[in-house]
């Protein structure tokens, strides 16, 4: 089989009502030089099934593993894959029709960039509430320095969103099985190589954002966001301060997961006595029923400020586009 541009890496777990839209939309991409490998982590659901009930062309490749992790799902993917570059699709996500081609296209104008990343839109609650990063902001490309990989203050990409050529894997690896759910130790050890980053501005994907997902478990991840730090390589005052901001950065996570006293407890452990010197401690003591109250007003303004009758003209055809799928998928206790 001729080598493709693209082989699409989707690992699914437990994905049967929406693993069909998932690729519903990698079926309709303009650009039609790609693989698919769906690789399943050990579905209990019918998500075999499902992919069973749809008609399929050669180039869609289906893997039941045993439930070995995302991350060693993905390493598996890469190691079947054929194509010249590597990308990922969520099953619980969606691709606009054009993702692939503009990927094509950044491609062939900067054959010099190693790691591309677009901007996404975000669906939560029946709404495309925003994009992931502002178009407008600054982001920086090139080469950079490793610890840019680390949370989103510099590279605000997500998984989806990615594309990374197969031969820079052979270069560096591949994903640390050990990690729960974070793969930017990798993607550090890639930009403190040399590789150079490229950003498409332009959303070309959709995240839904569920109460179906992962539950994050914000303070066994914080040991691998550390570890992703530290394969950049910073100086010591470098690591330092990025350590610091990552603190804060779990902390919030916490609390808005209205677990304020661990929030607390952990600044405590990371920080000593200069997390009192922090706001974000003080706010930790924040009572859990008023936290929740602020969190279902957050959620009303949010829906009340992304009424699609009154979005921007490329929100409302995003809504329009992922609503329509969404409205076809089977309920999930069919599954």
């Amino acid at each position: 089989m001729e080598e493709p541009l693209f082989s699409v890496i989707m690992p699914t777990y437990q994905r049967a009502n929406m693993i069909g839209s998932a690729i519903e939309t990698l079926l309709r991409q303009t650009c039609r030089d790609f693989e698919c490998l769906i690789v399943d982590d050990g579905s209990t659901d019918n998500t075999g099934q499902a992919l069973a009930g749809l008609t399929l062309p050669e180039k869609f490749r289906y893997f039941k593993l045993e439930h070995i992790g995302n991350m060693a799902c993905r390493n598996f993917g890469i190691e079947q894959a054929r194509g010249r570059w590597i990308t990922y699709l969520d099953s619980d996500d969606f691709w606009l029709p054009e993702r692939l081609e503009e990927f094509r296209q950044a491609i062939e104008r900067r054959p010099e960039v190693g790691f591309w990343f677009s901007n996404a839109f975000t669906y939560r609650f029946g709404r495309i509430l925003e994009r992931v990063f502002d178009p407008a902001g600054p982001i920086p490309e090139g080469k950079i320095p490793g610890h840019f990989a680390v949370g989103a203050e510099f590279l605000p990409y997500i998984t989806t969103n990615i594309a990374i050529p197969r031969k820079v894997f052979k270069e560096y690896g591949l994903y640390r099985k050990d990690m729960v759910i974070l793969d930017n130790e990798l993607y550090a050890r890639m930009f403190d190589g040399g590789v150079q980053v490229g950003v498409i501005r332009k959303p070309l994907a959709i995240r839904r954002i569920h109460d179906e997902q992962v539950t994050h478990y914000w303070l066994e991840e914080f040991p691998e966001a550390l570890a992703a730090l530290e394969a950049g390589l910073p100086s010591k005052e470098v690591f330092e301060r990025e350590r610091r901001k990552l603190v804060y950065e779990f902390a919030l996570y916490l609390i808005k997961a209205l677990q304020p006293k661990k929030a607390r407890r952990f600044m405590r452990e990371q920080l000593g006595t200069g997390a009192f010197a922090s706001r974000l401690y003080w706010y930790g003591l924040t009572p859990v029923p008023f936290l929740r109250q602020l969190r279902r007003l957050h959620k009303f303004y949010l829906l009340a400020r992304h009424w699609p009758v009154l979005a921007p003209a490329d929100f409302r055809q995003a809504h329009k586009f992922v609503q329509a799928l969404i409205d076809k998928e089977p309920s999930p206790s069919k599954n």
